[in-house]
């Protein structure tokens, strides 16, 4: 192949890598900021409670179950922390992917390759750690909130 070609491929393959590291970039800064608006949210929702009496009450109302119940299901599905995972892991698997492709490790400079290469097993380590949570939630019977 043409080497001009091949450089004009891996340009394209680094900007695109570029584009979405940027992109992740953003993706966490809005998620970091969606936390801490609700954590916010939260502080000032139990500030408003004079006494553990009026929280008691509040937590008995429809509305209060369903406040703690949006907390649980957060921290405590399966279902979340495997969709989590699979999402990191693809993330982190092919970002390493652009990253190699994009590299040229026979050049000195190796710097992108390594980090590529690291994001790929860091990425399939996610998946597979998704992989054998979701088996063994089948297994332990949790199969109804997988």
């Amino acid at each position: 192949m043409d080497p001009y070609k091949i450089s004009v491929i891996k340009d394209w393959v680094n900007l695109a890598t570029g584009f979405g590291f940027l992109g992740w970039i953003i993706y966490l800064t809005a998620g970091l900021i969606k936390r801490r608006q609700q954590s916010a949210m939260q502080k000032h929702l139990l500030d408003r409670f004079s006494s553990a009496q009026d929280f008691a009450q509040f937590i008995q109302s429809p509305a209060g179950q369903k406040y703690v119940t949006g907390f649980t299901d957060v921290v405590t599905s399966p279902r979340n922390s495997i969709l989590s995972s699979v999402r990191t892991g693809c993330v982190l698997a092919f970002g390493g992917v652009g990253c190699i492709a994009g590299s040229n490790a026979e050049v000195g400079f190796r710097v992108g390759w390594l980090i590529g290469w690291v994001a790929f097993t860091a990425g399939i380590g996610f998946l597979v750690s998704a992989a054998i949570s979701y088996f063994l939630a089948k297994k332990l019977g949790l199969k109804e909130e997988v």
